[in-house]
């Protein structure tokens, strides 16, 4: 097996760093695969010595068949950084694992994602695959460890070079989503958070890399592959964590222990009973019930 390369986004937290590399190199992928290191600079003084420790940390790391490490000296931010870094490498390799730095993987996880990037590599309507899944009551007969979505994941991601290079990062499309209810409708069936997004991206309240990646996937009627128990847990819910909210709606089956071979169908089709089970975690309640409580929270903090 031609194995992918696996890029890690880092910036500022060192802890969750080690956790993320930590986890990657219980693999037994991990000595036959290039791993590359992305450390984005700092906002302002404050964030030097965090980032001299999270350099420190790429530095000492081994483990991997090769290690390296980019560093920016000024602050791109996360989605600069990783359009401008799974640039780069897919450029070089053809495809890519994508891993940020506060996800904590499982021993199984590369064995998984290398599996999926060569059975879907000529399935052209594969845009993504991901190692992030909700948790799922696992319908009666479905014997398959994925399942097709149609919502894209950043909790540890991969895909291809030829998929890569269709993403519109100025989504030149916007204009007509617009003006097109129905078109929204049919883009929000990913997701009810998702028109909001892209809406907040090209308003400038966010810099959102992956809804314009989501965006493109939809535009083209792609789909992503996510697996029936999730492969990563993700370690950033805490308040210096830039992109995510306090409180973690998304509950998960994690496979924690090492898996070798997975059931994957050379021909994937969408499944309504586990879709329809999926797509709540990002309906209207679910999300209101996720704002009140990191609200909640933040208040607990307070008193």
């Amino acid at each position: 097996m031609n194995l992918a390369p696996v890029v890690v986004f880092a910036f500022n937290r060192s802890d969750l760093l080690k956790n993320t590399l930590d986890s990657l190199k219980t693999n037994p992928l991990a000595n036959e695969t290039n791993l590359y290191i992305f450390i984005d600079g700092p906002r302002n003084d404050a964030d030097t010595d965090k980032i001299n420790q999270v350099k420190q940390i790429a530095i000492d790391f081994t483990g991997f068949k090769e290690k390296i490490i980019f560093t920016s000296t000024f602050n791109q931010g996360l989605a600069k950084s990783i359009i401008s870094g799974v640039t780069k490498i897919i450029n070089k390799y053809g495809k890519v694992i994508v891993v940020e730095d506060d996800l904590y993987v499982s021993k199984s996880f590369l064995t998984y994602m290398n599996a999926l990037l060569t059975t879907y590599e000529n399935d052209e309507r594969i845009f993504q695959v991901s190692g992030f899944g909700v948790k799922i009551n696992v319908p009666s007969g479905y014997k398959y460890d994925v399942y097709l979505n149609n919502r894209a994941h950043s909790w540890t991601w991969g895909t291809w070079k030829d998929r890569w290079d269709t993403v519109d990062w100025e989504v030149k499309d916007y204009n007509n989503l617009m003006h097109d209810k129905t078109k929204q409708k049919a883009f929000n069936k990913g997701g009810s958070d998702l028109y909001g997004m892209l809406k907040g991206f090209m308003q400038g309240k966010n810099n959102s890399w992956y809804i314009r990646f989501t965006y493109s996937m939809f535009l083209q009627n792609r789909y992503g592959v996510s697996p029936i128990k999730s492969l990563v847990i993700n370690d950033g819910f805490r308040p210096e964590s830039t992109h995510c909210n306090v409180y973690n709606r998304y509950k998960i089956d994690f496979l924690n222990e090492y898996k070798q071979e997975f059931s994957i169908p050379p021909k994937i089709e969408w499944d309504s009973r586990i879709n329809k089970q999926a797509k709540k975690y990002w309906s209207i309640p679910y999300r209101i019930h996720g704002k009140i409580m990191t609200l909640l929270i933040k208040m607990k903090r307070i008193i």
